[in-house]
């Protein structure tokens, strides 16, 4: 089939570009990488944050969460090795599902990889800022735990650093982060060996002001959890392995079995580390600041909460766990800025895909020469990172924003690898994932679960910049490959942007901080109908917002823009189906104990409404693999890998990039 004018030669650009890239990276590299990305700063804030949500049954929590990322990086792990292209992850929707769908998914992974650097390097000045002997005291407002002027510039250079680790070349980073991922397993190993010498099982069964003891807060506590206090954050890591697959040497084997062994070992790893902090508690004013009652969990914070594993070796007792816990205070740095150096360069592959997609400018595909690297999209990530870091200089705030962008972008792969089993049933595939359908399910389902659990001002910040981006559709991609006119489609993303930000406006001013509850709950749902008229204004205005232009764009546009829009519809309809249910959920009406879910109901009561979003997800699971096709692109990228001779062509695309003598700069 022919390709329409314009698309074949960005499809060829990126396959140039894509040849261009050093491809050195071994199992161990990818393995690394992965499981370097996971054991971040989660695993230094994200166990206080969970048992102040849930207690105890925040084990239960990372036990969920585990599985729903295990099924979701299986999909990946059949499609990283059918479609072993750099920047993948953000690549392969267009290939199902075309242009529209391709460029909602790519932005808000866009949204979230771009910010992580910044975020490992707030994390890094807060443990160090706020853990004694203070080596930054002035970098943080120790009231609110955000990061000072001095504190934001530190984190710029924290940042820088990443930057020029990852422009010295993919196998300087593999090689190096190989070695620094060691330190991170070690470290976190011991720090559970060493705290189950104090370990008491009695912070299991004690119970506070009539609670249960195990789950104080119910399932509610221990769903909310998953996005509110990182756990669904530490996980994300396995991505890497996907996203540096166009680089290794051999990605068809090596890229599945790095993401799973990966996230096996992140599951086991966070269980245990939970499981051991919970245990190690003690009741008492030098690590919560004040005097706690045994049991109550929504009390967590002072020195527990900023800086959790430091406080509970410190003041455990035998002097080795005080002498291990300066170690702590190393891993402070190691931990988040390893996984600040591999997401910056994770995130640079996806922007470097959407450049490869056609969605943003084609300078973004540049490759070092020396090095191989796409250093316009590292240097644009770098920046666009660093920006992030003023107007939210802190971890807590960022933890959730992230895991929600992710979790839009990611329960795509299910639909990906469903449509590229119907489509291209001849693409090779070295790993065949059994139980496509249902395990793809429990990716789909659970991670669409995720935004769901989420506070309705934690939604609130994600639609709103999902659809702040969209109008950028029609600036780039929709002129080109849509057959609207330039003027037009320059005109439809004018008008929907304007009209977004007026709404956000009015959203944010009437409805965040009005009526709505948001990261830090303080009351429920007005009885009076106000906060639900409020709210209808607001949705209504904003589904009008985003459907009405795309309704003119499929009108106006030719039949490959129809295809896409109409295999872009589930996409839409998820976002906003998932919104309206969250606003009439348990994760709106927020009881105050401590700020956290205790009996709360919302007005779809629990736990009817897990069916009823369970009902919801499932039917648009349906829609969404029914609605792709094979696309053009899916036809042009399928012969560049399979041309005739699919392990021929493997072989002198591997052995164009082979490391070999360096050229000249």
């Amino acid at each position: 089939m022919a390709s329409e004018p314009g698309k074949v030669d960005q499809v060829l650009l990126a396959d140039e570009s894509d040849r261009k890239l050093r491809r050195a990276l071994s199992f161990q590299d990818l393995f690394m990488i992965s499981f370097g990305g996971v054991v971040g700063s989660g695993w230094l804030f994200a166990v206080s944050f969970a048992a102040l949500l849930a207690g105890p049954a925040s084990i239960v929590a990372w036990i969920i969460c585990g599985i729903f990322m295990m099924a979701i990086g299986l999909v990946f792990a059949e499609i990283a090795a059918s479609l072993h292209r750099s920047g993948q992850l953000v690549r392969s929707p267009l290939y199902s599902h075309g242009g529209f769908t391709g460029y909602i998914i790519a932005t808000a992974y866009i949204l979230g990889s771009i910010t992580v650097p910044a975020i490992e390097a707030e994390a890094v000045i807060t443990y160090l800022a706020t853990s004694p002997p203070g080596i930054f005291p002035a970098a943080i407002n120790h009231v609110t735990g955000l990061l000072t002027a001095q504190g934001v510039v530190i984190a710029v250079f924290l940042l820088i650093g990443f930057f020029i680790l990852n422009y010295v070349g993919v196998r300087f980073l593999g090689a190096f982060n190989s070695v620094v991922t060691w330190w991170k397993f070690i470290i976190p190993s011991l720090t559970i060996i060493f705290l189950f010498t104090v370990f008491s099982a009695s912070n299991f069964t004690t119970s506070y002001a009539g609670l249960s003891a195990f789950a104080p807060f119910g399932w509610p506590g221990i769903f909310t959890s998953i996005p509110t206090a990182g756990i669904g954050f530490a996980y994300l890591g396995f991505r890497g392995a996907a996203q540096f697959s166009g680089e290794a040497r051999n990605p068809q084997r090596d890229a599945p079995w790095a993401i799973i062994l990966s996230i096996t070992a992140a599951v086991i790893l966070y269980v245990l580390l939970e499981v051991v902090f919970i245990g190690a508690v003690r009741w008492n004013a030098s690590e919560f600041g004040v005097p706690v009652a045994a049991g109550n969990w929504a009390a967590i914070a002072g020195p527990i909460h900023t800086a959790p594993f430091y406080t509970v070796m410190k003041d455990a007792g035998p002097a080795v766990l005080g002498g291990f816990a300066a170690f702590l205070l190393a891993d402070a740095v190691v931990s988040p800025a390893g996984t600040g150096w591999v997401f910056l360069g994770e995130a640079t592959r996806a922007v470097y895909g959407v450049g490869a997609d056609g969605f943003f400018p084609k300078p973004l595909l540049r490759i070092q020469h020396r090095t191989r690297i796409p250093w316009v999209a590292l240097l644009v990530t770098a920046v666009v990172g660093g920006i992030f870091i003023a107007p939210f200089p802190a971890w807590f705030l960022f933890a959730e924003f992230v895991t929600d962008c992710f979790a839009v972008s990611l329960i795509m792969g299910s639909l990906t690898l469903l449509v590229l089993r119907r489509h291209a049933p001849n693409l090779r595939r070295p790993f065949r994932l059994p139980a496509a359908f249902w395990i793809g399910a429990i990716a789909f389902i659970g991670g669409s679960f995720v935004i769901y659990w989420t506070a309705f001002g934690g939604v609130f910040y994600v639609m709103t910049c999902i659809f702040l981006v969209l109008p950028i559709f029609y600036f780039f991609y929709a002129p080109r490959n849509m057959g609207i006119r330039q003027g037009t489609s320059l005109a439809i993303g004018l008008t929907q942007l304007i009209l977004t930000i007026a709404v956000t406006v009015y959203g944010y001013i009437y409805l965040y901080i009005g009526d709505v509850v948001s990261l830090t709950p303080v009351k429920p749902p007005q009885p009076n109908g106000t906060l639900i008229t409020t709210f209808a204004i607001y949705y209504i205005a904003l589904l009008l917002i985003v459907v009405v232009p795309t309704l003119l764009a499929y009108r106006i546009s030719n039949p490959a823009g129809k295809k896409m829009i109409n295999a872009g519809w589930w996409v839409i309809v998820l976002l906003l189906g998932l919104y309206v249910i969250n606003f009439f959920t348990v994760y709106n009406s927020w009881s105050v104990v401590g700020g956290i879910l205790t009996t709360s109901t919302g007005y779809i009561p629990t736990p009817s409404d897990t069916w009823v979003f369970l009902a919801f997800a499932a039917a648009v699971y349906v829609w969404g693999i029914y609605s792709g096709y094979r696309t053009k692109d899916l036809e042009e990228v399928e012969q560049l890998l399979s041309k005739a001779d699919a392990d021929r062509v493997l072989e002198e695309a591997m052995g164009a990039g082979a490391p070999g003598p360096e050229p000249s700069p």
